[in-house]
Formats: structure tokens, sequence, C-alpha cells
């Protein structure tokens, strides 16, 4: 079945495909499961349980069923089709195997559960589990992983440093390559413009550094498998894609990036990212309209 079917399906039926199933971060180890469960003498508050799972999850083609009378995880996502932070928090849930309904933000028009959801930023993306939102990517993307650990791949390795280290590449992501090229895509003033040209290039430099480095000559930032760092780049993917036609700068070359460009096509080439990553015309078509009118993309 494909992993746009799974989706459709109840997380209480399906919470693990060929797709995107890794064994834990240490073979031979425990896997560690949280559950969530909403319970009325609590006022619905989310009490957070686990258990451990000594059988550890393989690369296989069948699907895990989670136990009888537990109850369904309930997951919904707030965010636009091609805003960079929420596009992480999909493939995130995609990539995990989780069942979630998604809607669809008109940022001009933003909905009273955005609102009431995000009250101190009033932005996407917005995750609402049993209930209860989240927000900001990067904390979602850590929710997520800690709360359905066990279930999909881990997307924060193990190991107390490879962790920090992919918080580390995460921030630097948002603060050096997205920020400067939204400035380099709006910004105001030439002068303005290439600044923002000037540090996302170097960014792209760091970041062709950062995979050799951390990939250790496998094919994503977390090895054999996606993982905290793939995620938080992909939802940049398309957008890095389309910047020649949007800002007349090429920022990936065989020669220069190749192991970024591999990255990309590795990446853009997988079911989960498949079926949420936008179509680069489409969005190049869409910013441009925006740009134009000066309005929120």
């Amino acid at each position: 079945m494909a992993l746009h079917g799974l989706l459709t399906l109840p997380i209480s039926q399906v919470v693990i495909s060929a797709a995107c199933t890794c064994p834990p971060v240490t073979v031979g180890q425990p896997s560690r499961a949280h559950f969530v469960y909403s319970s009325p003498s609590a006022n619905r508050k989310l009490i957070l349980s686990s258990c451990s799972n000594n059988n550890p999850y393989t690369v296989a083609g069948a699907m895990q069923e989670v136990a009888a009378g537990e109850e369904e995880h309930e997951l919904k996502l707030l965010g636009t089709w091609r805003g960079p932070f929420a596009l992480r928090v999909r493939l995130a849930l995609n990539f995990k195997g989780l069942s979630y309904e998604y809607q669809e933000e008109d940022l001009a028009n933003k909905s009273k559960l955005l609102l009431e959801s995000n009250p101190v930023n009033k932005k996407v993306p917005v995750l609402i589990h049993n209930g209860v939102p989240i927000c900001e990517s990067l904390a979602i993307l850590e929710y997520v992983d800690e709360v359905y650990r066990g279930i999909g791949p881990c997307l924060l390795p193990a190991d107390p440093y490879q962790r920090a280290r992919a918080r580390f590449w995460a921030a630097y992501i948002d603060n050096k390559l997205v920020a400067p090229w939204w400035k380099m895509f709006v910004g105001k003033t030439n002068k303005e413009k290439d600044e923002g040209r000037k540090q996302t290039l170097a960014a792209v430099e760091m970041l062709e550094g950062a995979l050799g480095e951390c990939s250790k000559g496998k094919t994503f930032f977390g090895g054999d498998n996606v993982g905290y760092i793939d995620v938080v780049l992909g939802g940049m993917v398309a957008w890095m894609l389309g910047t020649k036609a949007l800002c007349g700068v090429e920022l990936l070359h065989a020669t220069k990036t190749p192991l970024l460009l591999g990255w990309m096509e590795s990446f853009g080439g997988l079911e989960p990212a498949k079926v949420v990553l936008p179509e680069v015309d489409r969005l190049v078509e869409f910013a441009k309209m925006k740009r134009a009118q000066r309005t929120l993309i």
C-alpha cells in the first residue's frame, strides 16, 4: 500500500509502513514508545506513559498494529502547502507514518482555530494533539519524536553529542539559510537583496560540508536513514530548486555542491516526501504572484 493510502487510515490501525521504518538507534537495544491518552478526570490534559519493546523494528513490508484498547491518537496540523516550516512538520509526520488531519490556512484570513491555538505569534505551523496545541516547527518536531519514539524512525539520534549537533544545524538552517533567503527574495533594496544572496550562498556552502560530515559518506544527514536535519532542510527543497527562477541565483552546482544535489534527489524521491513537497513550477508561479502583490506568502 502506498504511503498516501496509509495516511488516510486511523493511527489505531497503522503506525508503521515499509517506507518509514527503521531499527532502533542502537541495534539490539530495546526501543521505547510513548503513548498519549486523554482522561476526563485529568480535564483532558495529556497523560504520557511509555512501554519498552524488546523486539527491534526492522525494515519489513508489513504494518504493525497498535494494541487493542488504546485510544486513537488525534493529530491535527495547521499549515500552508508551500511554507517551509509547515512542510518540515508534514515531512516528519509522514516519515514516522503517523495519521493526522491537515488544515490548509489562508494567511490573509486566518482561521479562528489558528488564532486561538497560537495567540502569541498567530503563525503556522501548529500541531494540535488531543486538543493541546504545540507551536514552532522545531519544537513540534522534537515533540513528535519524543511522544512517538519507537513508532517509525527516530529523527533525533540517541547519542547526546549527535543530538546536540543535529539541533545546532537545525538552528543554522533557520538563521543562516532561511532568513537570508527571504531577504534575497523580498528585500526592499538591491543592497538588502545582495546581502541576502551572499549569506544564502555561504550557508549552502557550509551545509555541503555539514552533509559530508554528518552523513559519513551515506545518503542523508542522518546516515542511511532520514533524520532531524534532513526533515528540517527538507522543507526548503522546492524553494532552493526554484531560487534561480525567483531570484536569478543558482544555489546548487554539480561541482560546488554535489552532495546536496544528490541529497535533494534522494530525499525528494522518497514517498513520504513526494506526497507533500510542492511542485517547483507551481511554487515559483505562486511566489512571484504574491511578491508582486506584496502579500503574505
